[in-house]
């Protein structure tokens, strides 16, 4: 009961605490310093190592890991949201349809685009379905999470290291006639500078939530 109790608390009250805006404020000023990332051309430039990018997407998972470890605003923020709505909010990965559409048209290489796009699909039509599992309070629901999550990390990590394989970069091993680079310049860089990080981050306060909710479960 005393598990069931905070998890609904925590999808249900995430508005009333002052630290929730400032994780949105944060959020969005993140949002738009991507869009000048990829307008400006500092994601990287061929040939050379992709160091603008591999910043781009790191350096906001570093901001929000030191700030989960000190308990700043934005852990505080996350924290309070149920394991049920992180799950959910994985849903937006069906956008990875975009890369299929982009093979389609020729514009990113199929050995990139296919496992990418297909993968991420996978993920977003799997979201509602182990988020309605969780809500439920289903049988062996966190164990139904906890591979959700690291099944669509690895979906994420595969993705940025085929992306990163078929570019034109140092590193672009597999680049052939048609690569990647397009992910380097907006609109295409939000994927990379903006939706993954933001995946990964959802992924890793759902493994917070989990481990949370396990540790209540064993005390009750």
């Amino acid at each position: 009961m005393t598990t069931l109790a905070t998890t609904k608390s925590t999808d249900l009250h995430t508005g009333d605490d002052p630290g929730y805006a400032r994780a949105l404020i944060a959020l969005v000023a993140w949002f738009f310093l991507t869009i000048w990332l990829g307008l400006s051309g500092a994601l990287g430039a061929t040939g050379k190592p992709p160091i603008g990018l591999g910043a781009a997407i790191g350096i906001p998972l570093l901001v929000f890991a030191l700030d989960a470890r000190l308990g700043g605003p934005l852990s505080r923020a996350f924290a309070r949201i149920g394991l049920a709505t992180l799950t959910a909010l994985q849903t937006f990965r069906v956008g990875g349809a975009f890369f299929l559409i982009a093979w389609s048209q020729g514009t990113l290489p199929g050995a990139f685009a296919l496992p990418a796009g297909i993968g991420d699909i996978a993920v977003g039509i799997a979201a509602p379905i182990v988020a309605t599992a969780v809500a439920a309070r289903r049988r062996g629901y966190l164990t139904l999470a906890l591979i959700f999550n690291l099944a669509g990390i690895v979906d994420l990590v595969l993705a940025v290291s085929e992306g990163v394989t078929h570019s034109h970069s140092a590193l672009g091993v597999f680049a052939g006639s048609v690569t990647t680079d397009q992910l380097g310049h907006y609109p295409f860089s939000l994927i990379p500078t903006f939706f993954v990080p933001l995946a990964l981050i959802l992924h890793g306060f759902s493994l917070r939530a989990i481990a949370r909710v396990r540790r209540e479960g064993a005390g009750a």
